[in-house]
């Protein structure tokens, strides 16, 4: 008899320890899943070279570290994405534009939501090659903010960049590709989908 209760007391005692375990393990999720936004914004801002993320060269005004280096010029390329749930249209003004280092460059950019509904998309860049990155430097951009388009609508948007003027000389083109992706909930856009049938 002794020796049934002292396996039911160890028993008792795995359930207690894995109970233990379980519900660190939950708790650590929820934790990870509550920081890893803040945390990819820490990575992104410290190691990212090639400026993926819009924390990257963001200014109030356009205040070059140096004079405008009028000694050369570099090619810039734009290039304009759409995710494939996102139902609009975007291109760019220019495809090429040719810049001195360290002076302010204006570009243009164009969205038209080509859906029946009103819809939110965030657009983010990316540099090529990454080490430009670190030069870029912006005072207004389309992806500081989400852009919200009624059906149909179309909307330009600005950029107002620079490549600091020590920009590293074997650096002769840039590309800046922007990707624009649907801001809506996926579980709302399914839904949205799945009504329209």
């Amino acid at each position: 008899m002794s020796e049934e209760k002292l396996t039911v007391e160890q028993f008792g005692s795995v359930n207690q320890k894995n109970s233990k375990w379980f519900v660190g393990i939950i708790v650590g999720s929820f934790i990870f899943a509550f920081a890893s936004i803040p945390l990819y914004r820490i990575v992104c801002k410290q190691f990212d070279p090639g400026g993926s993320s819009y924390f990257n060269g963001v200014t109030q005004s356009y205040e070059p570290t140096a004079p405008v280096d009028e000694s050369r010029q570099v090619r810039i390329r734009f290039t304009t994405n759409v995710e494939r749930q996102l139902p609009w249209r975007f291109k760019h003004g220019q495809e090429f534009a040719t810049v001195n280092p360290g002076a302010k460059t204006n570009a243009s950019f164009q969205v038209t939501n080509t859906s029946d509904r009103r819809v939110t998309g965030k657009a983010v860049y990316d540099i090529n090659p990454p080490q430009a990155g670190a030069y870029f430097k912006k005072v207004e951009c389309f992806c500081f903010r989400e852009q919200e388009l009624a059906p149909g609508e179309t909307m330009d948007l600005p950029l107002v960049f620079w490549f600091e003027s020590d920009l590293p000389e074997d650096i002769k083109d840039i590309t800046i590709a922007y990707t624009f992706f649907n801001m809506e909930n996926s579980f709302e856009r399914d839904a949205q989908e799945r009504a329209s049938r």
